[in-house]
This record gives C-alpha cells, sequence and structure tokens, in this order.
C-alpha cells in the first residue's frame, strides 16, 4: 500500500467516526427528547456529559481530517 492510499484509507475511517460522532449525538438529543419530561438531574446530567463528550470527540476527529488533508495535498504536490 503506498503512502497515497494509506492516507486515504485513515481519512476514509476518520469520516466513519465522525458520521458515528453524529448519530450518537442524534441518538442522545433523541433520548432527551422522549424523556424530558420524567427526566432527573442525574439523567440531565449524563445527557449533558454525553453531548460535551461527543462533541470533544468531533471537534478532534476534525482536526486530524484536516491534517490528513493537508498532509495528502502535500504527497499530491510532490508527485
Amino acid at each position: 500500500m503506498s503512502k497515497n492510499e494509506s492516507v486515504k484509507a485513515q481519512l476514509d475511517f476518520i469520516k466513519g467516526i465522525i458520521y458515528l460522532v453524529i448519530t450518537g449525538s442524534f441518538a442522545v438529543c433523541g433520548f432527551f427528547a422522549t424523556t424530558y419530561k420524567n427526566a432527573t438531574l442525574l439523567d440531565l446530567a449524563f445527557i449533558a456529559c454525553a453531548l460535551v463528550f461527543l462533541s470533544i470527540l468531533l471537534f478532534v476527529a476534525l482536526k486530524v481530517q484536516n491534517a490528513k488533508f493537508k498532509e495528502l495535498e502535500n504527497l499530491k504536490e510532490r508527485k
């Protein structure tokens, strides 16, 4: 596998992680929407923690993806 193909495979993996995080965010929001009337303070704390964690994970994944795009750009310029 060439370096170019390796970077593309890593980008595809990161794209999958981003889709997973977005899906998780929708799941947490959906859980909140169905239980907001009966939610306890503990439930709300878990929901807030999950959303913060997913937001941080999304931010990190986007930063890594941006770095991989730049790496791929540099590889294409060398050829």
